[in-house]
């Protein structure tokens, strides 16, 4: 057996084996290998449907990064700047995303810092006028900013299921409809959402977050779909990471001593900012990040959702969202 299949099949063969009680085992040996195919980091299927796109030179092209100011998008922006990109820098923090700028500065890259509150709708235009105008046009938007509110739902504000639905999924649709006529004039660009695996499978204590990424990965393929059947010189990906040592996740380890379950683990983000850069360059439709591969039990919950079920809760992932959770309504009171 090829090494690329051997890790994999090794990892995700197990998780296959309760389905003996739903399905018959003849029947789930079958369907577990070439499911196992699709995720040797889905090199095959990545070297089937790869072709030539305009983004794969980021020499002195711009890119525009949203939540920049720390967590995994400072990776983002490290990883594009070393291929050369320029960068425009959004969030809400002015001093932050200064910080953030002086260091890729340093580095040789021309970067502009745009200020900008996503939950705010009024602010999208201006950060698309700013970008364009100041930072001479944007040929990569990574729309990274998102917020989560882990927390018992009946007790979550509505406010911030407002603000979640504002930042993570409204602000990256409104962005990517206000630069794709731009891009289109200027014969190039692509789009990045960054998505997460709770927009692919059931994550408990975490409905506004997991809407909002449900929702970002379909927009990705809906909008994928169009401007390729259109033949536009424009492209799109989703990236969906697991946990990430940086951001929400690490805040949440800092604040309430809680580690990853090993059914989930963890990734560092520079693998994440890696990502984004390949998907970039070979126009990748999609990509999970994650030390665990998830297709194939992402598939095994589209065939059996019960199981799936049992399976989040039987290996601690609910538990470990939910220990969050409490601390966090305790906090709220």
């Amino acid at each position: 057996m090829a090494p690329a299949l051997a890790r994999p099949l090794a990892l995700t063969l197990p998780l296959t084996l309760p389905l003996a009680r739903p399905l018959p085992l003849p029947l789930t040996l079958p369907l577990a290998l070439p499911l196992t195919l699709a995720l040797s980091r889905g090199a095959a299927v990545d070297s089937f449907a790869e072709k030539e796109c305009p983004m794969r030179d980021l020499q002195n092209r711009t890119a525009l990064v949203t939540g920049a100011s720390k967590g995994i998008g400072v990776y983002i922006a490290q990883a594009l700047a070393a291929e050369g990109m320029n960068l425009i820098l959004a969030a809400r923090s002015a001093d932050k995303l200064e910080q953030v700028a002086d260091a890729l500065r340093a580095t040789g890259r021309r970067v502009l810092c745009i200020p900008t509150d996503l939950s705010d709708r009024s602010s999208l235009h201006e950060l698309v006028n700013r970008a364009e105008g100041e930072g001479g046009g944007v040929d990569v938007l990574v729309n990274n900013a998102g917020v989560e509110d882990w927390m018992t739902f009946d007790q979550l504000a509505v406010e911030l299921i407002d603000e979640a639905i504002d930042v993570n999924l409204r602000a990256p649709v409104v962005l990517s409809r206000l630069l794709l006529p731009r891009m289109r004039e200027r014969g190039r660009g692509h789009i990045v959402n960054i998505a997460s695996l709770a927009g692919l499978g059931p994550v408990a204590y975490a409905e506004p977050y997991c809407l909002t990424k449900h929702g970002l990965i379909g927009f990705t393929r809906s909008l994928r779909a169009t401007v390729r059947n259109e033949n536009y010189p424009v492209s799109c990906s989703v990236v969906c990471p697991g946990l990430v040592d940086a951001g929400m996740y690490e805040d949440a380890t800092r604040d309430f001593g809680v580690k990853a379950p090993l059914a989930l683990g963890s990734s560092p983000p520079g693998r994440v900012a890696r990502a984004v850069v390949r998907a970039i360059k070979r126009d990748l439709p999609e990509i999970i990040v994650n030390p665990i591969p998830y297709r194939l039990p992402l598939a095994i919950g589209l065939l059996a959702p019960r199981l799936a079920q049992w399976m989040v809760q039987w290996l601690g992932i609910s538990k470990f969202f939910g220990i969050i959770a409490r601390q966090r309504g305790r906090q709220a009171h």
